[in-house]
Parts: structure tokens; C-alpha cells; sequence
């Protein structure tokens, strides 16, 4: 069963992941469908979770990649060393939670689309464009991996209002 890391200075959720090298791709597409599993259960109620927030500092997100909220067919997919290779210049702003800081939700500024280069549980190279909430929710799980937290973004963004509104 996987234990979730919680906490704003939590040692493991605080580095940046390493890339997951061909001789471990097998260990970490298991660890992988563990973490689909979890998303999917019902009484867990997710979209996103990344490898640091189950205890591996490794490049490994799993995503549901749902159109809106009430979109009831969404695939959840596994990406291995995820890239965000080009992004929109729009800016909007996304209402997000997490499950390593369960007491925190904001609105958070996050591009509206993104291109994105990832490794499928195949190790097949996947190329794909998402847009509004699929975009959202892959910028939040990436982040985990370049040690950001969602409340950190809201920090920033509340620093910048204020220093506009100065």
C-alpha cells in the first residue's frame, strides 16, 4: 500500500527527481500502476500523483487526463521522465489542492496549454498537446518532481499582486 509524503518540508518532496534510466523502467512501471490504482479507488477521489509523493524521487507522474470534472471517461495515464517542451503565453488561473498539503487549495496561474515529450510504461516516446485542466493537472504533478508544491505558486502569485498593487 502506498503511504502518501505530506508536509511543506518534507525532506523527499523538497528535490528534484532524477530521470528513471532503461535498467530501472520495469521497477517504476510497477511502482507506477500502484500509484494508478490508488488515483482510481474511489475512496481516494484523485487526478494526479507523482513519485516523490509516495516516497521515490524519481521522474514518474500518473495523470487522469480529463476534459472537465464531470467527464466520467478519462484515461489515467503513466509518464516517465515527463518535459514540458513548449507552452502557450496565456496564463490562466486553476483552482488546486494536493494530497501533500491537504489543508492548502488556491488558484494557481499555470499555462493553458502545454506540448509535452514523455515515456509511455512501453518506454515508447509520446508527444502530446493539453490543454486547460489536462494541462493543469500534468504542470501540478511535474512540479512535484522539480520539487514545488501547488502553495508555493500561490505564494509567488500573492507576492506579485501585492508588488503590482504597491
Amino acid at each position: 500500500m502506498l503511504q502518501i509524503e505530506t508536509g511543506e518540508n518534507n525532506e523527499i518532496l523538497r528535490k528534484i527527481s532524477k530521470d528513471i534510466t532503461r535498467d530501472k523502467f520495469k521497477k517504476y512501471v510497477k511502482i507506477g500502476k500502484e500509484m494508478i490504482k490508488y488515483i482510481k479507488n474511489p475512496d481516494n477521489g484523485w487526478v494526479g500523483l507523482a513519485a516523490p509523493q509516495v516516497g521515490y524521487s524519481k521522474r514518474l507522474i500518473v495523470v487522469s487526463l480529463l476534459k472537465d470534472w464531470e467527464d466520467e471517461s478519462f484515461p489515467t495515464v503513466m509518464m516517465m521522465n515527463p518535459e514540458i517542451l513548449e507552452h502557450s503565453d496565456n496564463i490562466i488561473m486553476c483552482d488546486e489542492w494536493c494530497l501533500s498539503v491537504p489543508w492548502a487549495k488556491g488558484k494557481v496561474p499555470r499555462w493553458e496549454s502545454i506540448k509535452l515529450k514523455y515515456f509511455d510504461e512501453k518506454f515508447k516516446e509520446n508527444i502530446m498537446l493539453l490543454h486547460w485542466l489536462r494541462a493543469d493537472i500534468v504542470q501540478h504533478e511535474i512540479d512535484h518532481l522539480n520539487w514545488i508544491l501547488f502553495t508555493d505558486r500561490l505564494k509567488e502569485y500573492e507576492q506579485q499582486k501585492k508588488s503590482l498593487h504597491a
